[in-house]
């Protein structure tokens, strides 16, 4: 039975620590990945967030750090230092929740310059390097994920360049496959999966028509879904499949839980891929049937 995971981001920054875990928990999952600059960025203490995932049967199993600002293959060690001070901010007080993976984002930032990828490459390793020993000391891994051209000449964006790079570190640096950002690049998020292969040790599960970074419920654009759990039995991977969704117009609890479905539809054989945009509504009755 595959592992499901709910970020936690779906929820904005509003709610508390606690009634976003609960709003996981109602929906179905006992697995979450916490965002940084909402669910650590308040003044409870490490056992009080312990203490609300014990409550409600919940294991913060990812993270995704900070994003603002952050830019791990800056061209200037200014920015670039900056950044790692930023992302390795929640390593410690993460695995002090007995966490698995922090997902990093390898670069960041607008306008790209071709004559700069090479540089990017070698400076997201350098980030690499520093991120690797502060991970390792405090007993988390860390999955590199893939992200959006945005039409720019931005590298490390395919999972064959980020398996290029991770192959040169050990185990404890693997791979993120965002699903919604190898379908805006025009790539098969069942390739990416099998390029990632052992390395792939986390999953974005959100869907997208393809042009903008969508984050909707898997079967409401055109990621090729069934293709992607193939390709994900046949590498036989045992990571968590993290629902990374956006609220919108209907209630995060509600979002979460047509997830939940669709998971259970998903598991059960009976997930009908690429529906065409229906409402959630008419996700959660394809997901009954």
């Amino acid at each position: 039975m595959a592992v499901y995971s709910m970020a936690t981001s779906l929820w904005g920054s509003q709610p508390t620590f606690d009634e976003v875990i609960e709003g996981v928990a109602t929906a179905g999952f006992d697995q979450c990945e916490l965002a940084a600059w909402t669910n650590l960025n308040d003044q409870l203490t490490s056992a009080d967030r312990r203490r609300s995932l014990n409550n409600h049967g919940v294991w913060a199993r990812t993270i995704h750090p900070q994003l603002a600002d952050v830019d791990l293959s800056a061209p200037d060690a200014e920015t670039r230092n900056r950044s790692i001070e930023t992302v390795a901010a929640c390593f410690a007080p993460f695995a002090e929740l007995g966490g698995f993976a922090a997902i990093i984002h390898p670069t960041g930032g607008e306008n790209h310059r071709i004559e700069d990828a090479e540089l990017r490459v070698i400076n997201f390793k350098r980030s690499l390097d520093s991120l690797l020993a502060r991970a390792d000391a405090v007993g988390i891994r860390l999955a590199c994920e893939n992200l959006q051209l945005k039409g720019e000449p931005r590298p490390l964006c395919r999972m064959s360049e980020l398996r290029e790079v991770v192959d040169d570190y050990s185990p404890t640096i693997g791979l993120c496959l965002d699903t919604g950002h190898a379908n805006n690049n025009a790539l098969d998020a069942a390739e990416e999966a099998k390029i990632a292969g052992d390395r792939l040790i986390a999953l974005h599960l959100q869907d997208t028509d393809g042009i903008a970074d969508r984050h909707w419920v898997p079967g409401t654009g055109s990621v090729a879904w069934n293709r992607l759990h193939a390709s994900l039995t046949e590498i036989e991977f045992v990571g968590a499949r993290t629902f990374e969704l956006k609220e919108g117009d209907v209630p995060a609890v509600e979002i979460a839980s047509i997830a939940r479905q669709v998971a259970d539809a998903w598991d059960s054989g009976r997930f009908t891929s690429n529906l065409g945009l229906p409402r959630p509504g008419d996700l959660l009755e394809i997901a009954k049937k």
